[in-house]
């Protein structure tokens, strides 16, 4: 564990707090969503991907993350000082929320080195909006019951069903999607694996459900035999 010493804490959380003071926005021209699932507009989401990217490069966003791969390599009281002074200021919200505190964090984890360097970066500088592919029609939460099937095609699983309430599923270049690769097993909450699913794999199609707003914040997304590349398994299969 690295040893903080508090005088370098206390300078940057001095530069982080009149960093935000002099960039948080106060009036983009729209209302600015309170989480990440109100995104519902082309201006919101520009407008946040924008300011994550701004914070990431001013050193505020992934302080702790390792520095190969695009993090600040710093303790994570550095990153707690830049989120305090974030929240001090009234900063907007992190857009990429679900690779920041799933996808990223999973992989730092348990990720090989090959999917650390491919994800990571693009996590951080908000280029790779990520979308979860849990919930499905007809099971709503409990993902025992996902019926999303993953068949192994040589360097592929083929993919076939559908989730629903994909936030920024639009939007989003990668899907963290739990599948369903041993249909036979005892429990229905084993058989299930973990896949860093690209949105953009022919077979997938995302489906826009319109809130009481208006807006599109939400969709379904499709799979027809969409191939996801075996080299996304995160952990071992089932």
């Amino acid at each position: 564990m690295s040893t903080v010493d508090p005088k370098d804490l206390a300078a940057f959380a001095e530069q982080a707090d009149a960093w935000f003071a002099e960039n948080v926005v106060r009036d983009p021209g729209f209302m600015l969503p309170l989480t990440f699932m109100e995104v519902g507009t082309d201006p919101q989401f520009n407008f946040l991907r924008d300011w994550q990217n701004k914070v990431w490069e001013a050193g505020y966003l992934g302080a702790a993350w390792p520095k190969a791969y695009g993090g600040g390599g710093l303790p994570q009281a550095f990153q707690t000082a830049a989120t305090r002074a974030m929240r001090k200021h009234h900063g907007p919200i992190m857009l990429n929320a679900i690779g920041l505190n799933w996808a990223g964090p999973l992989l730092l984890e348990m990720g090989t080195e090959a999917q650390k360097a491919a994800y990571l970066k693009g996590i951080l500088s908000a280029e790779d909006i990520w979308c979860q592919g849990f919930s499905e029609p007809g099971h709503g939460s409990d993902l025992g019951s996902a019926q999303t099937r993953a068949v192994r095609n040589g360097d592929h699983y083929v993919v076939n069903g559908s989730k629903i309430w994909t936030t920024l599923g639009r939007y989003a270049r990668y899907m963290i999607l739990l599948a369903r690769t041993d249909p036979s097993t005892e429990r229905k909450y084993d058989g299930l694996s973990f896949f860093l699913m690209p949105m953009k794999a022919p077979g997938i199609e995302t489906v826009p459900i319109r809130k009481l707003t208006g807006e599109h914040g939400f969709t379904q997304t499709f799979f027809t035999d969409a191939r996801a590349p075996a080299e996304g398994l995160v952990g071992p299969e089932g």
